[in-house]
C-alpha cells in the first residue's frame, strides 16, 4: 500500500523492472537468516539503490558498494552497536539481529544517523528504529519501512533525529 503512495510522489525508477527475481531474495534472506519485510522487497525492486532527497540511503542487498549494501554495512553498523552497548548498556538497550528482537539496520543517513527494523519472527510486521549519530537518544516507531518513509516525506510523522531541512518541499530518489 504505502509503496503505491511512494511511487506518487517519488518516481520508480523504471530501469529495474524485474531485476531482482524471487530467487535472488530467497537467497539473500538465506544468507540473513531471515525473512525480510514485502514492502522492503518492494521497495528495492521499485527503486533500487539511491538517496531520497539526497540524504537518506535504504541499504540494498545487491549493491557492490559495501558503504550501501544491506549485508556488508549491516554487519557493520551491527557490530559498532555492539560496541557502544557493551560501553554503555543503559543508553544502548536494544539486543541486535541475529537475536530474536533484535535490530537490522536497513538505512542509513549523510549525518550518520542509523535506521533499523526490530525484527520479528514475522517479517511484515518489523517497525523501525531511528539512532541519533550524535547521542544515544533514539526514536521508534510502529509502522514498516515503506511507510515510514512516506510518512516521513509527506510530514506526517517527524523523525527528530533528522535535520529541520529535511525532507524539505521538494524531494527526489536519486540514483
Amino acid at each position: 500500500m504505502y509503496i503505491s503512495k511512494l511511487k506518487n510522489i517519488i518516481k520508480p525508477n523504471n530501469d529495474l523492472l524485474d531485476t531482482y527475481t524471487k530467487e535472488k531474495w530467497d537467497e539473500i534472506e538465506f544468507i540473513l537468516g531471515i525473512k525480510l519485510p514485502t514492502d522492503y522487497k518492494e521497495f528495492i525492486n521499485t527503486y533500487g539503490v539511491g538517496s531520497i532527497g539526497e540524504f537518506l540511503w535504504v541499504l540494498n542487498p545487491f549493491i557492490q558498494n559495501m558503504n550501501l549494501n544491506l549485508i556488508e554495512k549491516g554487519k557493520e553498523i551491527r557490530e559498532a552497536y555492539i560496541v557502544s552497548k557493551n560501553a554503555f548498556p543503559e543508553d544502548f538497550t536494544h539486543n541486535v539481529f541475529p537475536t530474536e528482537g533484535g535490530l537490522l539496520p536497513c538505512a542509513i543517513t549523510d549525518n550518520g544517523d542509523e535506521i533499523y527494523w526490530l525484527t520479528s519472527n514475522i517479517g511484515d510486521e518489523w517497525h523501525i528504529v531511528v539512532y541519533e549519530s550524535r547521542s544515544a537518544s533514539y526514536y521508534e516507531y510502529n509502522m514498516g519501512l515503506a511507510e515510514f518513509l512516506y510518512k516521513i516525506l509527506t510530514k506526517e510523522v517527524e523523525c527528530f533525529a533528522f535535520p529541520d531541512d529535511f525532507p524539505g518541499d521538494e524531494y527526489r530518489f536519486i540514483v
